[in-house]
Parts: structure tokens; sequence; C-alpha cells
């Protein structure tokens, strides 16, 4: 089957999930608490990120005891990659539970260890009383979050993905990258608020404590919804099979059959983190290294990705219609073309941060809004979720989590164009990568044979990639 072949979409079957008694369940009620329990913890992965991000400028001397306080935020940005570094192992160990024994308990496993994540920092002495031991602190905190991050993400875009018809899987995809952008907003939304309000000093010396305190409740919530959320059909016909398949080298035999997938999924990610990260931490920048009004600056971010939310629904509308392949390829192609002026455009004043963030976040909302359908529909039930979380984990990682210190790193060393190059030049890998992946529009994922067979995934000699029993129960 060539890279161009249209899927023709299977018949929309009736709506439904399983509940935690293994009984399936219909109705609108259901379903919105299948997305809310799923996405919750998208929004606060981005929430964590956001907030560390924006208040970096702000708690890094309580960690750290450098000379200046560009040099210690440096060094807690350091930190925030360490953090990055985990995902790939919390990938492997929640893709491999969310695969084996199902999507609601992965997610309510990787809630539950962000949240000691965050709790760690918000409860931890600073430098004065720790010394160095703050640091470790910090770290530790950070590591049990990425670790958490790793296979969160993959395990919610499975989730959603399973349950929604192929004819609307674009729509609900969007749904997981519209909750992470709200994460996004919810952050620099405190930052924006409590600048406002306390002032820097009072930041300085204690406040900054405070958005960690209201992550770590988000959490608990997350923890009660997810609680009560069910289990998809399509993973629940499957469970047996997939245990089976998961126990012994049997696994590494399909993981290294859909290698091919996984490439894609890491040049898809590579291009994608970058320049979500580099937007997502320009505020900061502009606090830290440009020196711009802090207050300005993050009541700028949220309006943007305030605005930002609806035009990723937007895009994963159109994506039913035209299908994925052509949404991607409209915003890393717009993202090629105008990051690197951007960045020479910058300059630390508030109306060029809000021009130049408003159109990239339009563009980055198109392959935002189906990388979560897109890569599920790369990879056959048996290992959606580590299928997809390893590599994309992987190259978030190594490329996302440095963003923000090596844009900060490049101003200081280079000039204020040099990061600019590095992210059109990951997004033009991404360009040509997405060129070599089919178009998925309409496919079941329901039939990993057809997975299989569009994806060039050679089928395991243990039976798997028969259709799911009864065909796939979905969201309307």
């Amino acid at each position: 089957m060539t890279a161009t072949t249209r899927i023709t979409p299977e018949p929309d079957s009736q709506p439904g999930d399983i509940n935690r008694q293994g009984q399936f369940t219909d109705g609108p009620s259901h379903h919105r608490r299948s997305l809310a329990g799923a996405v919750t913890g998208s929004t606060l992965e981005v929430f964590d990120f956001t907030i560390y991000n924006t208040f970096a400028p702000f708690f890094a001397a309580s960690f750290f005891a450098a000379g200046n306080a560009t040099t210690a935020f440096l060094q807690s940005l350091i930190v925030l990659a360490v953090g990055f570094i985990a995902r790939p192992l919390g990938s492997l160990f929640f893709g491999h539970l969310s695969d084996t024994r199902g999507r609601r308990i992965s997610l309510y496993a990787t809630s539950a260890t962000a949240l000691t994540g965050t709790l760690l920092i918000a409860i931890s002495p600073g430098h004065n009383l720790l010394g160095i031991g703050a640091a470790i602190v910090l770290i530790v905190a950070r590591v049990l979050q990425g670790f958490a991050h790793g296979g969160e993400q993959p395990a919610a875009g499975a989730y959603v993905s399973e349950v929604a018809k192929p004819s609307n899987r674009g729509r609900w995809s969007s749904v997981v990258y519209m909750s992470i952008l709200g994460g996004g907003v919810l952050g620099s939304l405190l930052g924006a608020v409590l600048s406002s309000w306390l002032g820097v000093p009072t930041l300085k010396a204690w406040a900054w404590r405070l958005p960690f305190f209201v992550g770590a409740i988000g959490s608990i919530s997350a923890l009660v919804m997810i609680h009560r959320m069910p289990e998809t059909r399509v993973f629940t016909r499957e469970k047996e099979k997939v245990r089976a398949q998961h126990s012994g080298p049997g696994l590494a035999a399909q993981m290294w059959a859909a290698r091919r997938s996984a490439l894609q999924i890491i040049g898809l990610t590579l291009g994608l983190t970058i320049a979500f990260q580099n937007w997502a931490a320009i505020g900061s920048y502009h606090i830290a290294i440009l020196k711009a009004n802090a207050s300005h600056v993050l009541w700028i971010a949220v309006a943007v990705q305030l605005v930002a939310i609806p035009v990723v629904g937007l895009w994963g509308r159109i994506s039913d219609r035209i299908g994925r392949k052509p949404v991607v390829l409209i915003g890393f192609i717009g993202l090629a073309v105008t990051t690197y002026p951007f960045m020479r455009f910058l300059d630390g004043s508030a109306a060029r941060m809000a021009l130049t963030m408003g159109v990239s976040y339009f563009f980055l909302a198109a392959p935002l809004s189906v990388t979560p359908a897109l890569m599920a529909e790369l990879v056959p039930t048996r290992i959606r979720t580590l299928g997809v979380g390893f590599p994309y984990a992987l190259a978030t990682a190594i490329f996302g989590g440095t963003v923000p210190m090596l844009q900060s790193w490049t101003y200081t060393a280079f000039s204020h164009t040099a990061f600019g190059i590095y992210v059109t030049a990951a997004l033009v890998v991404s360009i040509v990568v997405t060129l070599t992946i089919p178009e998925t529009l309409g496919l079941d994922l329901g039939d990993d044979e057809a997975v299989e067979r569009l994806n060039r995934i050679t089928p395991s000699a243990t039976g798997a990639g028969a259709p799911v029993a009864g065909g796939p129960r979905t969201l309307d």
C-alpha cells in the first residue's frame, strides 16, 4: 500500500466504554467522564512545566548558590532538562503497564507519581537550610515528574483515539492538546496574577511555592477522575492476547517490527517539540534574558495560548475532512518559514512578542491537533502506548527538554538569532519525515491487520493482528 492511499472509513459503531467492573457503558455522561479523566493528566503535565519555567527566575536563587541571577536561572533550566531525561524510562514502565493492564491504570499511576514530584518542590527547604541538598531535592522532584510524564501523554492519546470514531478521531485527538494548552494557560495565568498582585520581591521570597501547591491539588483531583473513568473497549477485547505477547522475547520482536513507525514518531516529535517548547519558554526568556516586564510578558502568554485552544480544535476537525498529513505539513511549513525571522524580530517589547507568538501558535496548532491520533494510527493495539510512548519520550527528552537552556545559552554565547536556525533545521527534518508517513484518515484502530498493513509492520507469529472482536465501541 502506498503512502498516498486513503483508508475507507469503517461504519461508525455505537458509542461505548467499559467500566471498572467490566461492564459496557454508553451515554454522553460516560463520554465526558472518559475525556475529562484522560486529558486532565496532560493538562497538569504542561501546567507543571509552565509553572517551573515561569517561576524559575524567581525560585532559582532559593535552590542554587550562584554568583548572579542569570547563572542560577541557567542552573534551574539544566535541572528541567534532567527531568526530561527520565521520560524514556517512564515511557517504558508506564507504556508496558498501559498495554498490559489498561490505559486507565497507567494514567492513575502517572498522576500519582507526578503528584509526588510536585509536592517535593512545593515543600522543599531552600539552599540556606539544606545547602547542596536543596538542589538534589529539586533534581529528584523533576526526575519523578519526568518519569511520570513519559508515560502520561501516550496513554492519554491511546485512550482518546481508541474511544473515538474513525470519522471524528481528529476532532477528539485535538482535545489532548487543547488540554495541554489549557495547562499552559493556567500556569501562565497564575504567573501573571501572582506577579501583578504580589510583585517580584514576594515571589522570590516565598510565593513561588504557591503554584506548586496548586499543581498538587490538581493532581489529587485527577486521581479521583481517573479512578471513576472506564477502560476502552478496544483494549479490553485484546487484553488477554496482549498480556501473552508482552511476556518473554515477544515484546522486543514486536517493537522491532514497528521500528519504521518508531523512527517516524521520532521524526515528527523532533520539530514539534522543539518548536512548541521554544514558544512555551519564550516568556521566561523575555523575563530573564531580555529583561522584559514580567507581568506584561505573562499576560501576553495567557492571551495567546487562550486564543490557540479553539484553533487546535478547528485543525482537528479539518483533519477529519482532508486528512492528517496535509494538516501536519501546513503547520510545519508555516513554522519553518517564520521562526527564524520571528526570533530576529524579538527585542523584549510586548507588541513584538504578542505578534510572533500569535502567528506561531496558529501554525503550531495544526500538528498539535492531530499528532495523538496520527501516532496512535501508526502502531497496533498490543503495543500502542509503548510503541508511541518510548520514541516520543526519547525525542522529547533529547530535544524538547533542552530547549529553554539552549534558548538562553545561545543568546548569551552567540546571538538572538542562533536558536531560530536550530528550530528551523529541526522543522525541515520533520517535514521530510511527514512525507514518508501514509495517510491514516479513517483507519479502524480495532483492526490490527489493517494498521500493520498500512504501516508496513510485519505481523507477529503469535496471532496478533486480528481485528478486535465485536468491532470498536466508540465515542460520538
